[in-house]
């Protein structure tokens, strides 16, 4: 992070502005000098002119070329920040179809096993049908046909060997379709393993480019933080990003396209989860540089853990702000909002209805932090209030 551009430009132009007033005065004094001054001095206060005014030119130029300078700064930091955010979506999304396929690897696992254990009760049953089969013969039903004797038992018995015969053709059909069952699931289980290493090695390829976007950003923010002189130099820049900030939620607020009229706002709610895992590094209210205070709470987590809304709402603000990185802000009605910061990827897009508790973000470092955590607030009526009063 860095000077603003008002205040380099403001010192630079002052600085110009004071050569320029040397130059005009120097002006004057030539033209005040008397007409019978030679030729000679003539030339040299020309020349001395002229001077003044190439210092001048150089200073301008100067201010330009430290105007574009730190302009393009800020865009390679924003654009290392925007490609890390790019890849840890793609890395999350990726994460979710390996969990999609380690499920589906898991349930027909399970489907497999309770098959087998089926096969094996079909077989015992299917041996024991044979066995009975061989032991009584193959004759024993043409006898029966030729025995007119007692038509009453022959019918009887016909009945009875047509069950067995049925029961027989339903247990060679019951064992035939959990072998084809199990041929199926074997032919999945190649497949999904073929997913699952294409997965795995997609996820490796993302891991090494987001290491590698993350180095570029620590570059870019190095480079940024060089041009921070003094305490005081960060105290004004927070206080810029501050009303950056304010001037953002108004402006999103005066675009709002969803009514959050019917949202029920947080004052009745209590013992709200907080939007991560982890301590509170930073506290409300806490001195912060000079006079300024904390307006909400820095919560240390690790990199890439799920940031959560903290209640039901409609996503107001989604997007990278100057001074707090990748920021979501959720709209709870009543004049309620929660806000998250320097998250490293935005889950979702403003105008989102979101649910207690659903993934919004996840945790990064974006906006100049030089570690992992999530800055979080709770405004009431565009005023900031202690996020404790609700957050257990």
């Amino acid at each position: 992070m860095n000077l603003p551009f008002k205040i380099i430009k403001n010192l630079i132009i002052k600085s110009a502005v004071i050569s320029i007033s040397a130059a005009l005065c120097f002006c004057a004094s030539v033209l005040a000098s008397p007409s019978n001054n030679s030729n000679n001095n003539i030339t040299k206060n020309n020349e001395k002119l002229k001077q003044v005014q190439l210092s001048i030119k150089q200073q301008r130029e100067a201010l330009d070329k430290q105007i574009s300078k730190k302009s393009n700064l800020e865009d390679s930091f924003k654009s290392a920040e925007l490609k890390v955010a790019e890849i840890a979506i793609q890395l999350t999304q990726t994460n979710n179809q390996l969990d999609d396929v380690n499920d589906k690897i898991s349930k027909l696992k399970q489907e497999q096993h309770k098959l087998n254990k089926e096969k094996k009760i079909q077989q015992t049953l299917l041996a024991s049908m044979v066995k009975i089969a061989y032991l009584n013969g193959k004759h024993d039903y043409t006898k029966l046909l030729l025995n007119q004797n007692e038509p009453a038992q022959l019918e009887r018995l016909i009945t009875y060997y047509k069950s067995i015969n049925d029961a027989r053709v339903k247990q060679l059909e019951d064992i035939q379709r959990v072998l084809t069952r199990l041929s199926e699931i074997d032919q999945e289980l190649v497949q999904q393993q073929i997913d699952l290493l294409a997965l795995q090695k997609h996820q490796k390829d993302e891991r090494q480019q987001l290491a590698l976007s993350q180095k570029e950003r620590k570059s870019a923010l190095r480079q940024l933080n060089k041009n921070i002189k003094s305490d005081q130099d960060k105290l004004k820049q927070l206080q810029a990003n501050q009303q950056r900030l304010t001037n953002a939620i108004a402006a999103a607020q005066s675009k709002m396209a969803v009514d959050p009229a019917k949202l029920a706002g947080l004052y009745t709610l209590k013992k709200l989860v907080w939007p991560t895992k982890g301590r509170l590094k930073s506290k409300f209210g806490q001195r912060r540089n000079g006079a300024l205070r904390w307006k909400g709470v820095m919560i240390d987590s690790a990199l890439g853990n799920r940031v959560n809304s903290i209640a039901e709402g409609i996503i107001l603000y989604a997007d990278w702000l100057k001074g707090f990185g990748w920021v979501t802000v959720i709209d709870h009605g009543k004049g309620y909002m929660s806000l998250y910061g320097h998250n490293q990827a935005l889950l979702k897009r403003a105008g989102d209805y979101v649910e207690p508790n659903e993934p919004i973000a996840l945790v990064g470092q974006s906006g100049g932090q030089a570690e992992a955590g999530l800055y979080f607030e709770i405004r009431y009526k565009g005023k900031t209030v202690n996020p404790a009063r609700w957050c257990r």
